[in-house]
This record gives structure tokens, sequence and C-alpha cells, in this order.
């Protein structure tokens, strides 16, 4: 019962996990060359002008543990955060502010990472980390005191979002691991511009958990 009225309260987070979930099983366990043509070679976007795959590449992943900890996140926070949306501000626009952060965070962590790799041909990269990173970072604007749990070790949101800005500028310095750094620091700034020129009042919102007014 609890699953169907997430599916009902919140469509677009629903909508946007069985897309997810759907083309990145198919393009995984069904034909490859899916996955080749439509991941993001920033290389091929810059020099040969294949745009499509700064958003192709956000429906596809590398494998089925990476497309489980996107799709973990996408549900905890994305389906919070639009039903919060849709209770502040009706079930349209709710739903419709919650899709223009995600699509915002998906195309400016994209690309960011093009921006960093495009003289490489050998880069390439998928995933829906960057929305999502977006989607997370827009939850802390308006909750940065709850608690989350990173490794099982319990921390205020404003904290991980630090944590998470500061590892992604080392990731990204230093080539850390097979990882997206680019789209993840690049999806939190979309995510959070978007949110504050969307919704109204909400850059007060969040100065205002710090006493600030």
């Amino acid at each position: 019962m609890e699953f169907l009225n997430t599916l009902t309260d919140s469509p677009v987070t629903m909508t946007l996990l069985f897309a997810n979930i759907s083309i990145s099983l198919w393009a995984m366990y069904g034909d490859p060359l899916y996955m080749r043509k439509f991941s993001e070679w920033p290389y091929e976007i810059v020099h040969e002008k294949k745009y499509y795959q700064m958003l192709t590449s956000a429906f596809l992943h590398a494998n089925f543990m990476h497309l489980f900890f996107n799709m973990f996140a996408l549900f905890t926070f994305g389906s919070f955060l639009e039903r919060f949306f849709i209770n502040n501000f009706g079930s349209f626009e709710g739903s419709l502010y919650f899709f223009l952060i995600y699509f915002i965070s998906l195309m400016s962590g994209s690309v960011l990472t093009v921006i960093f790799h495009y003289s490489n041909p050998q880069y390439v990269a998928v995933g829906a980390s960057g929305a999502v990173s977006g989607i997370v970072f827009s939850y802390i604007i308006f909750f940065p005191e709850s608690m989350l749990y990173v490794f099982f070790i319990p921390m205020p949101a404003y904290l991980f979002a630090f944590l998470w800005i500061a590892f992604s500028v080392y990731g990204m310095r230093s080539k850390l691991g097979n990882i997206g750094h680019e789209a993840h620091l690049g999806g939190a700034i979309g995510g959070v511009i978007s949110t504050l020129i969307l919704i109204n009042g909400s850059l007060g919102i969040l100065l205002s958990h710090f006493g600030i007014n």
C-alpha cells in the first residue's frame, strides 16, 4: 500500500525510476551497440556534434550496482522532495518543478563532464548520478539539518553537502577511481541553482535554518 501511495504521490520520480531501470537493463543485457552509441563520449559530443549523448547517457548504467545505488537515492530523496513540492504548489506545478530540477541537474552534470574531458577520445560516462546529485542538493536546501547516514555514519545534510563537494573536487583533480566526479559536481550545482531560481523563497528557507533572516 505504501508503494502504491508513493506511485501516485510522486509520479515523476516513479516514471524516472521505471525509465532508468528498464533502459539500463535493456542496454546491459540486450544490444551492446546501444550502450556504445548512447553513452556520453565528450570527444564525440564536441567533434562530431553528438549532443544527444548528454541526455541519453543519463539513462544508462555501467552495471547493476551502479543502477541500484542511483535508483535507491532517487527513490529515497526524489519521492520525498516531489511530495514536498506537490504539498506546497499543487500536483501539476509541484511535479513540474521536480522534473525541471532533475533535468537541469542532468544537463549541468553532462556539460561539466564535456568541459573537462572533450579532448580525451577514450573517456566515456554513463549514469543518472548528475541528476540524482541535483535532487539530493535540492532536498538539502529545504532540509539542511536532517540526518543522513553515510556508510552508517550519521551526519547533518549540510555537512554531507560540504563533504560531497570537497570529495568531488578532489576526485576531479586526482582522477580518483572510475567515478564521474564532474557529473556529481555539475549536477549538484545545477540542482542548487535551479531550485533557487524556480522555488520562490528557497534561499530564505535555507538561511532560516541557521538563524539568518
